[in-house]
């Protein structure tokens, strides 16, 4: 081989490292932000105000304009009412201009207008809010079709994917930015729906209600809060799911309203030693610890199931499962993959409205019900599960669990080395002992002492009475 053959190998060789080494580059946003611009919106809402109050939407997300002035005395004319203007965005998901933006955006206000991408100035009718989702929908008439955008699946999202976001920031119309997914599923105790999507696309103020797209120029989220110390952004903005936002717009186009569907179970965390218990792969579900009387999961579900997967979702644990809930209209139907006995089962369960739903938000947590009756140990308990056992609720005069100290307030986690996730399942492991011809059970119970001290879960013998 030549010196020129060799040479020209290397320079192949180092050529091909190097283009395999290269990081890969941003993509292209520049074809996907014309596709979707035009069906971006600002949005402008104005709430009269006189001049010794701030109005209604002066702690929205926008440049709010603060009057001020003196205080009017008795007898003076007065000028007409100032208002107070609060900018945002939003975008058309439906070609006869129905308009998705934050609830907090228009929240208050005497009016709305929609200007859009071409500079066109709409006067907008509010359809409906849900307060609970920071959601609202309204409607323009520009007196034919208008361009909208599609909404995509936020539970397809990884950490890491690229996302592109328009809107209105600080009064400057079609602002695009792009940046990444930097976490899901955040919770930033803003209400009790919280699972926003993080992104660093830059979303500043007057962002709210805009789009969060995708590379598909789907939307998949809805820009609605940031953290930012300064006021401006840094990196950390928030996004309301897809999940959430699309089945709430199209039930505020249809009805005006979002009425959540109900499924009428409580439930807690699979913890190590119920999993143990229930022979369960992992930790990931909802225990169903409770299921209301005549509600929608009654004959579907029983306590000591582990609900794992909701409308092909999985559950992850009892906030997830409140949260993909809070995301399907009542009235709906849908699949439910649980845990019982040892194998994976599914049944369909229709949600239902709320028995005390009046206003839009969720109840999910189930009346009133009475204590279970446990004789065998001279004691009764809760019959919603606590995070680690069952709650004694009341002890018998002179009765085994009296005698052997243990008092209203205790939490039975374990008996006879077998944890004990509800009352059914403690009722059962009595009966268990009773056919072994068991005569006491060593219950493992945590809290409080003859003394008033805690000494933590202790082993407790009490006998088993007939």
């Amino acid at each position: 081989m030549t010196k020129s053959t060799c040479l020209l190998s290397a320079l192949l060789l180092l050529a091909g490292f190097a283009a395999h080494a290269a990081p890969p580059e941003p993509p292209a946003l520049a074809d996907l932000a014309a596709k979707v611009m035009p069906a971006v919106v600002s949005i402008a809402s104005t709430d009269p105000v006189n001049d010794t109050q701030q109005g209604a939407l002066g702690g929205k997300d926008g440049d709010a304009y603060h009057p001020t002035g003196d205080t009017p005395t008795a007898g003076s004319v007065l000028p007409p009412p100032r208002a107070e203007e609060a900018l945002g965005s939003g975008f058309i998901f439906d070609p006869a201009g129905y308009v998705l933006t934050n609830n907090h955006v228009i929240d208050g206000a005497a009016s709305i207008t929609v200007t859009l991408q071409d500079g066109t100035l709409l006067p907008a009718t509010l359809i409906g809010r849900d307060a609970a989702a920071d959601l609202a929908v309204l409607k323009i008439d520009a007196g034919h079709k208008l361009p909208f955008v599609t909404f995509g699946n936020s539970a397809k999202l990884r950490v890491g994917d690229w996302v592109l976001a328009i809107g209105n920031p600080f009064g400057l119309p079609g602002s695009t930015s792009a940046g990444i997914v930097s976490a899901l599923n955040r919770d930033i105790n803003e209400g009790v729906f919280d699972n926003f999507i993080q992104t660093d696309a830059a979303i500043n103020r007057g962002n709210s209600g805009g789009p969060l797209f995708n590379l598909q120029g789907q939307v998949i989220g809805v820009d609605s809060a940031i953290y930012s110390p300064s006021g401006g952004s840094i990196g950390i903005g928030f996004a309301i799911p897809s999940a959430m936002a699309m089945p709430v717009a199209y039930e505020l186009k249809a009805t005006g309203g979002m009425i959540r569907g109900w499924l009428g179970v409580d439930t807690q965390e699979v913890t190590p030693p119920i999993q143990r218990l229930l022979s369960l792969p992992n930790t990931a579900g909802a225990l169903v610890g409770g299921v209301a009387a005549n509600g929608p999961a009654e004959g579907k579900l029983q306590p000591g199931d582990v609900l794992v997967s909701l409308a092909g979702i999985p559950v992850t644990n009892p906030r997830a499962l409140l949260i993909q809930t809070a995301e399907v209209p009542a009235g709906q139907s849908i699949a439910a993959q649980f845990w019982r006995d040892g194998s994976e089962r599914q049944t369909t369960i229709t949600l239902t409205v709320p028995p005390t739903q009046t206003d839009g938000t969720l109840h999910n947590s189930l009346p009133p019900t009475p204590p279970v009756d446990v004789a065998a140990l001279g004691l009764t308990v809760a019959a919603r599960p606590a995070p680690a056992g069952v709650s004694v609720t009341a002890v018998t005069d002179n009765g085994p669990a009296a005698k052997a100290g243990i008092v209203a307030g205790d939490v039975i986690e374990a008996v006879s080395g077998q944890t004990v996730a509800t009352a059914t399942t403690l009722q059962d492991q009595l009966k268990a002992l009773d056919a072994a011809n068991t005569s006491v059970a060593t219950l493992l119970v945590s809290g409080d002492v003859a003394d008033g001290s805690d000494p933590g879960p202790r082993w407790v013998p009490v006998p088993i009475q007939k």
